[in-house]
């Protein structure tokens, strides 16, 4: 059996869920002083330490841990973030303001044909003049009122006729047919389709554009907040599918928005 065998690197690492490592090893450790009452010191001794390397190389050791480990946790009155679910994870995601069906992998090959992203290395980002107009944009809507987001949005916007501004205890939106767009990804949105009005000419591209310049944030576009990477999911019991990882997600920890979805 090779070690590739033995450990999951979906319930390790980075993707480790604390609840249910807090869950195994808390059974661990009670089936061990089960044996140490029953005089039996070496098996329990055996059985801790089994039972820690097995958690610690494969996430859990009790079987269907996933399904049930962050449900019992959930139930456990708790104060603050004891297991480090974080910021994005049972956030919803934003509908888009400008999306469209355009393939992502031509869109941006279309806007490198424009001129609007350029390769560093093995990244990709947008050419500089692109990037300037792009963040003036930003920081211009970012002071707007919603009301005046709206109007800009609806008279710029092919795809957008008059929106509707709601405001609830999670934030600033707009009404769009998709869903609800929060506020700093039409600030986003709208400053990347304005930016790219200069090198793309084709409208559809320039709306996927819109949508795909999201990646490229490094602060919410509304707040300037440092934005972080985290999970799409607030445990490993959001996904069972072993062949498959939660998504990561770009998230502003302050208006507790996604800005971006990372492809798996």
């Amino acid at each position: 059996m090779k070690w590739n065998d033995i450990r999951r690197s979906e319930y390790t690492g980075a993707n480790r869920c604390w609840a249910c490592t807090s869950v195994n090893l808390g059974l661990v450790g009670l089936f061990a002083l089960w044996l140490y009452h029953r005089d039996r010191r070496v098996g329990a001794l055996a059985a801790a330490a089994i039972g820690v390397a097995a958690v610690a190389v494969r996430g859990y050791v009790v079987p269907y841990t996933p399904q049930f480990a962050p449900r019992l946790v959930e139930t456990v009155p708790l104060p603050g973030d004891p297991f480090g679910k974080g910021p994005g994870r049972d956030i919803p995601e934003s509908a888009s303001l400008t999306g469209t069906d355009v393939d992502g992998t031509a869109v941006l090959q279309e806007l490198a044909a424009a001129g609007a992203v350029e390769a560093d290395g093995d990244l990709i980002r947008p050419t500089a003049a692109v990037d300037s107009d792009w963040r003036e944009q930003m920081d211009r809507l970012a002071a707007e009122p919603l009301e005046a987001l709206a109007r800009e949005a609806a008279e710029t916007v092919p795809t957008a006729d008059e929106l509707e501004t709601y405001v609830d205890e999670t934030g600033e939106w707009l009404v769009v047919d998709s869903g609800l767009v929060a506020r700093p990804v039409v600030v986003a949105e709208l400053s990347a389709y304005l930016a790219l009005a200069g090198t793309v000419e084709d409208r559809r591209v320039r709306l996927a554009g819109a949508r795909a310049f999201r990646m490229f944030l490094d602060s919410c576009p509304d707040c300037a907040t440092a934005l972080v990477e985290s999970s799409a999911v607030s445990c490993c019991g959001g996904y069972t599918d072993p062949h498959t990882r939660p998504e990561d997600v770009l998230v502003c920890p302050n208006c507790e928005q996604r800005l971006f979805t990372i492809p798996n």
